[in-house]
């Protein structure tokens, strides 16, 4: 099993290539680790924050994926600031897969897999920028 570092860091890897595909996104950065966004990205002239959570695995018992859309266990406030992402990417290591979606006010959110192993996300994220745009 990977360490936790490299598992968020191929989260994070995964969705800037996703997010590199977008047509008008001209810059992709992967923010180093502590901030609150993993990734900063431009598009048509604005910046936008990008959280990327990333599971390793599936909950057998309900078939389905759980993210936790807090900070992690060591921050002192674990919620997110409001406006202080704009998306986030959740990253299926099993499925090699991201579910792009707006800040929730949930602390955590499940996905099925069958969702999750057949959502097309370059269209998924190209509806997010759409919508936060």
């Amino acid at each position: 099993m990977a360490n936790p570092k490299s598992v968020g860091d191929f989260g994070e890897y995964l969705a800037a290539a996703y997010l590199s595909l977008v047509n008008e996104i001209t810059t992709v950065l992967i923010v180093p680790h502590g901030a609150s966004a993993d990734i900063i990205f431009e598009y048509k002239l604005n910046l936008y924050r990008c959280q990327v959570k990333t599971a390793t695995k599936i909950e057998k018992a309900r078939l389905n994926w759980r993210f936790d859309l807090r900070r992690g266990l060591h921050a002192k406030n674990r919620t997110y600031k409001r406006h202080s992402i704009d998306l986030f990417a959740l990253v299926s290591l099993g499925h090699k897969n991201v579910v792009f979606m707006l800040p929730q006010t949930k602390n955590q959110i499940t996905i099925s897999d069958e969702h999750m192993k057949n959502n097309d996300a370059l269209k998924n994220l190209q509806n997010i920028i759409s919508e936060i745009n």
